[in-house]
C-alpha cells in the first residue's frame, strides 16, 4: 500500500538526500522541461542530483554541469518489438555523433520515430520491465553506487523502472510517479490492445510507491482518476514552475522577431502562438478565428512557432488551411529560448487553444511572465491558469469554439483598459509559477526539508504583492 508522509516522516536536515531522475529525452518536451527545472533548482540548493536518460540524450546537455549525467536505454533497445542491446548501442551513438538539431529533424519527417518508440515502450512495460533483466540490475547497480534515495520518474510508466530496480537496491529508495503525458502515448497502447493493461502497470507502480502520486492540476487529477482508474486519495497537486525574471524590454523584443521575421511590422498587434504543432494543440482553430477577425476587419499578424513531436502531418495542414483562408502567417518550427521570451514579449496576447482539456500549459504561464495576456479553453487545467484570487491574466473561450475565440482575442485587440490590467497583473500571477515554489512543493510532498538557495527571491504572497505593486 502506499505511504503517506506524516510530519514525523521528515528527514532531518542532516541526513542527505540524493535524487535520481529517470529522465525522458526527445519527444514530450513539457514533460522534459518540467523535470529539468526541478533538478537543476536542487542542485543549486546543494542537493547531489544524478540523472538517466531513457529514449534519447541530447547532445547539448540542458542540466547543470554539476549533475550527474547516464544514459539508460535508447528508444532503439525496444522499437524492434523484442530487447536488442545491440540497437541500444546504436541508437546511443547516434546521440553522439547526430547533432540534437538532426535528430530533432529527422523525428518530426519520420513519424515511425516516435510511433516506434512508443509501441516498443508500451509493449516492454505491459509485459514488465522486469523481462529486460540486465538493465534493471545495470540501473540497480549505479542507484546503489550513487547513493540515490530519492527516485523520480518523468512519466507514469518510468515509475515501473524504478520500482524493478528498488528491489535490487540494499538502501532505502523511496521512488515518486508523476502523471504528465499518459494520454499522448495511451491511443499507442489501444491500437496495441494494451491500453487497460498498461494502466494496470501503472496503477502497481502508484500503489507500491512511497508518496501519493503527483500531477500539474486538479482537472488532471480528476481526469487520471476516470481514465487510469487512480483514487483521488492517492493522488495530490504539485504544479510545474518557469523560470520568472524581468520582462524583456519591447524595443529590444520587437528588434529581435524582426530579424527573424522580415514579413513583421511591429505597428500591427500581434497574436501569437507557441508551442508544440500537434494536432491536439487544436492549432486550426486559431486560423479559423483570425480569419473570422479579418472578415469583422481587425488588422492583425498571427505567429505560429513551434516543432513536432508526432510527424509534420497536421503542421502541413495548418499551413495549408491558413493559405486557402488567405490568413498571411510568421511561422518558425524552431525558436531559441531569447527568441520565444521576444515573441511573448511583443504580442498583444498569447493564443493557446488546446483540444484534449490541456493539464496545465507552461507556455501561457511564460507569456504572463513577460506581462502577455493570454487566451486559453474553459476545459482542463490551463482553463485556470490566467486566474489567482481577484487577479486575472487572460480569458477563457469556449473549448472547440473557433468563433468565441475570435470574440475573445476581440476583446484584447479592441479594449485597451482590459488588455492593460490583465497586462498588469499577469506577472503577479506568473509567480505563483515560480521554480523555486515548485521545488519546495515536491520537497515538502517527499516529506524533505525545504532549503533555499542564498540570493534568491521566493514569491510571497500574492495580495502583498499587489500592494507593492499598486504603492
Amino acid at each position: 500500500m502506499i505511504h503517506q508522509p506524516s510530519q514525523t516522516d521528515i528527514a532531518p536536515p542532516n541526513v542527505e538526500s540524493v535524487f535520481g531522475f529517470l529522465l525522458l529525452g526527445g519527444t514530450l518536451n513539457g514533460a522534459q522541461i518540467h523535470d529539468i527545472r526541478l533538478a537543476n533548482e536542487l542542485h543549486s540548493r546543494g542537493c547531489r542530483v544524478c540523472v538517466w536518460w531513457v529514449v534519447e540524450r541530447p547532445k547539448s546537455s540542458p542540466l547543470n554541469p554539476g549533475i550527474e549525467e547516464r544514459f539508460l536505454f535508447h528508444s532503439f533497445r525496444y522499437a524492434a518489438g523484442r530487447i536488442s542491446p545491440v540497437l541500444d548501442q546504436l541508437g546511443k551513438l547516434s546521440c553522439w555523433l547526430l547533432s540534437d538539431k538532426v535528430r530533432s529533424a529527422i523525428s518530426q519527417k519520420i513519424p515511425w520515430c516516435v510511433s516506434g518508440t512508443l509501441r516498443g515502450l508500451i509493449k516492454v512495460v505491459c509485459q514488465g520491465v522486469e523481462s529486460d533483466p540486465k538493465l534493471i540490475r545495470r540501473l540497480a547497480h549505479e542507484l546503489t553506487n550513487s547513493r540515490v534515495t530519492h527516485l523520480i520518474g518523468t512519466i507514469e510508466i518510468l515509475g515501473l523502472f524504478a520500482k524493478a530496480a528498488r528491489e535490487h537496491v540494499p538502501h532505502p529508495l523511496k521512488y515518486l510517479v508523476q502523471f504528465q503525458g499518459y494520454e499522448t502515448y495511451a491511443p499507442y497502447a489501444a491500437k496495441l490492445g494494451l491500453e487497460e493493461k498498461m494502466y494496470e502497470r501503472i496503477r502497481e507502480a502508484v500503489d507500491a510507491s512511497d508518496f501519493p502520486a503527483v500531477s500539474v492540476s486538479t482537472p488532471y487529477n480528476q481526469r487520471v482518476n476516470d481514465e487510469v482508474g487512480i483514487p483521488m486519495t492517492m493522488m495530490r497537486v504539485v504544479p510545474p514552475g518557469v523560470p520568472i525574471a524581468p520582462s524583456m524590454d519591447r524595443t529590444n523584443a520587437t528588434a529581435m522577431v524582426r530579424q527573424k521575421f522580415a514579413e513583421f511590422d511591429e505597428t500591427i498587434p500581434l497574436v501569437s502562438y507557441l508551442g508544440r504543432r500537434d494536432s491536439e494543440k487544436g492549432i486550426d482553430l486559431l486560423i479559423y478565428a483570425a480569419r473570422i477577425l479579418r472578415e469583422r476587419g481587425h488588422t492583425f499578424q498571427l505567429a505560429i512557432c513551434g516543432p513536432t513531436a508526432f510527424g509534420s502531418r497536421y503542421a502541413i495542414a495548418c499551413r495549408q488551411i491558413a493559405q486557402v483562408l488567405q490568413v498571411p502567417v510568421l511561422a518558425s518550427d524552431y525558436v531559441s529560448n531569447d527568441l520565444r521570451t521576444a515573441l511573448f514579449r511583443a504580442s498583444t496576447c498569447l493564443v493557446y487553444p488546446s483540444i484534449h482539456a490541456e493539464p496545465f500549459g507552461m507556455v501561457p504561464v511564460e507569456a504572463m511572465v513577460q506581462g502577455t495576456p493570454v487566451v486559453v479553453p474553459d476545459t482542463g487545467g490551463v482553463a485556470e491558469l490566467p486566474f489567482h484570487g481577484n487577479l486575472q491574466g487572460g480569458l477563457n473561450f469556449k473549448s472547440w469554439d473557433s468563433g468565441d475565440l475570435a470574440s475573445q482575442i476581440e476583446r484584447l485587440l479592441s479594449d485597451v483598459k482590459l488588455h492593460s490590467r490583465l497586462s498588469a497583473d499577469a506577472p503577479y500571477i506568473a509567480a505563483q509559477y515560480s521554480v523555486e515554489l515548485f521545488t519546495d512543493r515536491t520537497l515538502r510532498h517527499m516529506g524533505l526539508p525545504t532549503q533555499t538557495r542564498p540570493n534568491v527571491a521566493v514569491a510571497s504572497d500574492t495580495n502583498q504583492q499587489r500592494t507593492m505593486r499598486a504603492a
